[in-house]
């Protein structure tokens, strides 16, 4: 029977990862297409530095937003088992104790924001306000826009996301994508009213909670904000929250402080240009980590029930498959970076190919640290990262002041590989294997990825050559890049690994899981 309650849970947990992935993708899709014709609009009806504004006040609020301190992604965690168990009184006791902190934290965003509006212009080497706007208005949109989630009902993204149904949020967030974009679409091509173009962003904020929170308690209605944790149970999720929020104080330094950086030193127009490429890189970024999104659940739930073993078995075959498509994404990078943004916004906007250089190695390391931080917050080990998560914020808050000084724009990006590749990334690695695997194969998980470095490199070289050649622009040019790059990937991939057990694993698990879906 046990065996029969194990297999059930193990294919209920590869359906749940390929619909996840699924809508995931079909997400992911629509917000890599829709914001670039919105943000395109944007540029060339208003101008580079709208943009370059609403990135520094995007970043100013990711700073603000560190106010959640990490309940959000700890109450998941905690439900896993509880979910699990089919204990729906110790849910629900959880999600009363949610909301309650997720009201606090909105109105401690608000009181946050308003606080810091009087140094604004200190953060904005430009001194005129493009289109003459109102500064405090147009931040207060967005302090209105980052807080409203937390007053309005977002606790209770927290049940989908432990029951495995992330497919649920995608499909939402389509619709709202869709329609927030169509809005302000719209506003831009009959308004020259700038305002409009925020309102609608949240308008549509405040839609996505009203539609999470209507499905959620339509499908989910056993699963109400009711009574309070325990004393012992609030003791347990402490330190979870605590290291979250160190590690997200990590993340707010690699992205929100990089574009503070850029706009205190270099101004509101290469602001506006570091935006674009960090926008395309974005997009790539969202789109892989639907994968690891899709996974978290249910490898929480593997943590749970399966021996760490099993898991490292596991870990170390999506590793390899998914750092297979992160280094066909880089070489892509590489080759379509420079001939994508020209024809998107023209040779005024683009950066310097080392600056695309530094950022197509920055989204490879960030991958390659993608597998095993699935698997890391899975086993809930937050707390045990905190002095490293700290020390990567600081050194790449230094860097980035130092380096941004004598080399731009690279500096910057420079100051974030370098953080992200010496401290998460090779200490991250060794917490998981000392805490949670304790199998003695570090030295083989950094193998590994000395091997797929060394791969894409390889098939990186010849791939840049042969796209220099190509002398076609536009669309037909970029599609001649991108089949270059596909098909160097895709022949290199198979000569190179065809034959070994890996490689085998890796096909075997994908065939079986396709029949099981």
């Amino acid at each position: 029977m046990d065996g029969e309650k194990q297999l059930h849970q193990q294919f209920n947990r590869t359906r749940n990862v390929g619909r996840n992935a699924v809508f995931g993708y079909i997400y992911r899709l629509f917000s890599l297409l829709v914001p670039f014709i919105v943000r395109t609009l944007v540029i060339y009806r208003f101008g580079a530095e709208y943009l370059g504004l609403n990135s520094l006040f995007a970043s100013v609020l990711q700073v603000l937003n560190l106010a959640d301190f990490g309940f959000g992604t700890a109450i998941v965690y905690s439900l896993y088992r509880p979910v699990a168990e089919g204990d729906t009184k110790t849910v629900c006791a959880y999600l009363g104790t949610y909301k309650k902190l997720y009201r606090i934290i909105g109105c401690a965003i608000l009181a946050g924001g308003i606080l810091i509006m009087p140094f604004l212009p200190n953060l904005i080497k430009d001194s005129v306000i493009p289109g003459n706007l109102d500064l405090y208005i147009w931040y207060g949109i967005f302090l209105v826009n980052a807080s409203v989630s937390y007053l309005l009902y977002g606790y209770k993204t927290a049940i989908p996301s432990a029951l495995q149904r992330n497919d649920m949020l995608s499909r939402i967030d389509t619709v709202v994508l869709l329609g927030r974009s169509a809005l302000q679409v719209a506003v831009l091509l009959l308004s020259d009213n700038f305002y409009l173009y925020l309102l609608a962003s949240l308008l549509f904020t405040v839609i996505r909670n009203l539609l999470v929170a209507w499905c959620v308690e339509r499908q989910y209605p056993q699963y109400k904000c009711l009574g309070n944790i325990s004393r012992e149970q609030a003791t347990a999720l402490k330190p979870q929250v605590y290291g979250i929020l160190i590690g997200k104080l990590r993340i707010v330094s690699r992205n929100g402080i990089d574009s503070i950086c850029i706009t205190a030193f270099l101004g509101l127009t290469m602001a506006a240009i570091y935006s674009n490429y960090l926008c395309i890189h974005n997009a790539v970024i969202s789109l892989s980590g639907v994968l690891c999104a899709a996974m978290m659940a249910s490898v929480g739930n593997s943590i749970a029930v399966e021996t760490p073993e099993k898991n490292y078995t596991d870990m170390r075959r999506f590793n390899f498959i998914y750092m297979l498509l992160a280094g066909w994404a880089s070489i892509c990078f590489l080759c379509l970076y420079q001939p994508f943004v020209r024809l998107w916004v023209g040779e005024g906007l683009m950066l310097q190919f080392p600056e695309v250089v530094a950022l197509t190695a920055y989204f490879y390391v960030l991958k390659m640290g993608d597998m095993r931080w699935v698997y890391f917050e899975g086993a809930g080990l937050w707390w045990k990262a905190r002095y490293y998560a700290l020390a990567e914020a600081l050194v790449n808050i230094c860097l980035n002041i130092i380096l941004a000084k004598y080399f731009g724009v690279l500096g910057i990006i420079l100051a974030t590989l370098i953080s992200l590749f010496f401290i998460d990334f090779i200490f991250s690695a060794r917490i998981l294997f000392r805490q949670y695997y304790r199998n003695g194969k570090l030295g083989e998980f950094f193998g590994d990825h000395a091997r797929y470095f060394m791969v894409t490199l390889l098939l990186a070289l010849p791939s840049i050559y042969i796209c220099n050649l190509i002398t076609v622009s536009g669309v037909l040019g970029l599609l001649l890049r991108l089949l270059v790059c596909t098909v160097f990937s895709v022949a290199g991939y198979f000569l190179l690994y065809h034959r070994t057990a890996r490689y085998q694993d890796a096909m075997d698990w994908i065939r079986r899981r396709w029949d099981m879906m």
